[in-house]
């Protein structure tokens, strides 16, 4: 019983042990001191070497369970501040998360018009691209006749030049005959009409 109320009274300033709790531990000490007692007269008696226990380390058990449960409740209290700043992150991430998925599905409709545009871009291009060159064909087709055009026209013109040189020394000798005509001549030759 004085086991029991020393450690009460050692544990009552320890915050972190409730009263239901704190009475428990208690009688856990004492009968923990108690058995080491037993366990001493037993080793005394199989292995005849001496185990001391005295009030002193009695108290360094109070002191030594005190010690182990503040720090064991910093590591708790440090393990909960990991998990709630980890938690934060969590829900953090999550919000950037959903943000970066309604960018992105903007994005992919944005970039499924922008798609769209090209494809109807494309198809316009083919599209004059193949008018473009039916009207190459047709224009090469249309230089082909104006080639044979010009050919035919430098021919006739080759002709009407040689005509026209054979036909000038004529015409020069009509003139000349012309200049030759007097008035006389042309009152003779009224008389024949």
């Amino acid at each position: 019983e004085a086991l029991i109320s020393v450690s009460s009274r050692f544990l009552s300033d320890v915050e972190l042990i409730s009263a239901e709790v704190r009475e428990s531990v208690s009688r856990f000490m004492a009968f923990v001191h108690g058995s080491v007692n037993e366990m001493s007269k037993q080793y005394l008696t199989n292995e005849r070497r001496y185990n001391y226990t005295t009030p002193k380390s009695f108290l360094e058990l109070i002191a030594l369970y005190q010690n182990l449960l503040s720090k064991k409740h910093g590591d708790l209290l440090s393990d909960m501040e990991r998990l709630e700043g980890g938690l934060e992150k969590l829900k953090s991430t999550a919000a950037q998360v959903d943000d970066l998925k309604e960018k992105l599905a903007a994005q992919e409709v944005e970039l499924k018009q922008k798609n769209d545009d090209a494809d109807a871009l494309i198809e316009k291009v083919g599209v004059e691209q193949e008018k473009v060159g039916k009207e190459k064909d047709i224009a090469d087709v249309e230089e082909k006749k104006v080639a044979k055009i010009n050919e035919e026209v430098t021919k006739k013109q080759k002709d009407c030049e040689r005509d026209l040189a054979r036909a000038e020394p004529a015409l020069a000798a009509a003139a000349e005959a012309l200049n030759t005509l007097n008035k006389a001549n042309l009152t003779e030759l009224k008389s024949f009409g």
